[in-house]
């Protein structure tokens, strides 16, 4: 089974987090913000990963687990996804694809760390693209 971290903090990631646990993934969501933090209770309640937002903290937490796989839906602040991006990369995390409305944003996230980019409008269209990547990265 696939150690699979999602970032996200709006409504996507429900989407995102409910696939991926029907497709087998054990599935942990990241808790780094305070202004998201009652929310992202709300919606995952113990399948948190929480740790405070600077990039040492996200990086230490996230060695800590040994995660196979993060889903990284992009933020309002797209530079903000791009350290959230290069930290997981940095705590070693085998496998990065990062979600984003912006095409142009592609080379930034390659940079920081993401090995694939998914340019999707909604979490269902970047889900009908990811889905067909699962199987692949589970048998490597």
């Amino acid at each position: 089974m696939f150690k699979t971290l999602i970032v996200s903090f709006g409504h996507d990631g429900l989407t995102l987090v409910e696939n991926s646990q029907q497709s087998g993934l054990d599935v942990r969501v990241l808790d780094c913000f305070d202004v998201y933090h009652a929310q992202l209770l709300q919606w995952y309640g113990k399948g948190l990963l929480q740790t405070q937002g600077r990039r040492i903290d996200v990086r230490n937490a996230v060695a800590r687990e040994g995660f196979d796989l993060a889903l990284v839906y992009e933020d309002t602040d797209f530079v903000r996804t791009a350290l959230i991006t290069q930290s997981l990369r940095e705590g070693g995390v085998g496998r990065i694809i990062v979600i984003t409305r912006d095409a142009s944003r592609r080379a930034v996230y390659r940079r920081c760390g993401a090995n694939r980019v998914v340019v999707a409008e909604s979490a269902d269209e970047a889900w009908n693209e990811l889905h067909s990547l699962l199987p692949s990265m589970a048998t490597a």
